[in-house]
């Protein structure tokens, strides 16, 4: 029974093939005629761009780099002492003093151009002393000599393109 179905479904198969192989039918494809491309433009004339002169200047020196907000966060339950280092809009290298951030204080340090910046903290506490501390040396403000390892820290690109925000958490 079952080669029977076979052959019938073969066979049914075929002849629907051979008849619309030579069914005559009309075809409703649409034949398009050739069509030639062309530039609007002339190819005999020529652009220049214009060189950079004082108008172009004066507009580029509104464009502004994209600044980057570094926040320091204490979720400690005592205060601790921070300090940051960071690359200004003027292009020199900042570094700031100790600040006191009392517990559960969040504060702006600084703002910059540079995705990179560096920093030190440590607890008031003299009995039992903890430092966030890192491999890279740097004096603490501009007056003194005692350096300190600083922490190098890298800002993650946001989505914005005007400001990114950084923040350091200290538990």
């Amino acid at each position: 029974m079952k080669t029977l179905t076979v052959y019938a479904l073969l066979l049914g198969t075929g002849l629907t093939t051979l008849l619309s192989i030579l069914d005559n039918r009309e075809s409703h494809v649409a034949q398009l005629s050739p069509i030639a491309l062309e530039s609007p433009f002339d190819s005999k004339l020529k652009v220049e761009l214009p060189l950079p002169g004082p108008a172009l200047k004066d507009s580029s020196a509104t464009v502004r780099k994209k600044e980057y907000h570094i926040y320091f966060e204490n979720r400690s339950t005592e205060a601790i002492e921070v300090a940051i280092r960071y690359k200004s809009y003027n292009g020199d290298w900042e570094t700031s003093d100790m600040v006191t951030l009392a517990a559960g204080e969040k504060r702006r340090m600084g703002v910059s151009d540079e995705k990179t910046y560096f920093y030190y903290a440590e607890n008031k506490r003299k009995w039992k002393k903890k430092k966030w501390k890192g491999s890279h040396h740097f004096s603490l403000g501009e007056e003194t000599s005692n350096k300190v390892k600083f922490i190098k820290e890298q800002i993650w690109e946001c989505y914005d393109t005007k400001m990114c925000n950084a923040f350091a958490v200290f538990r």
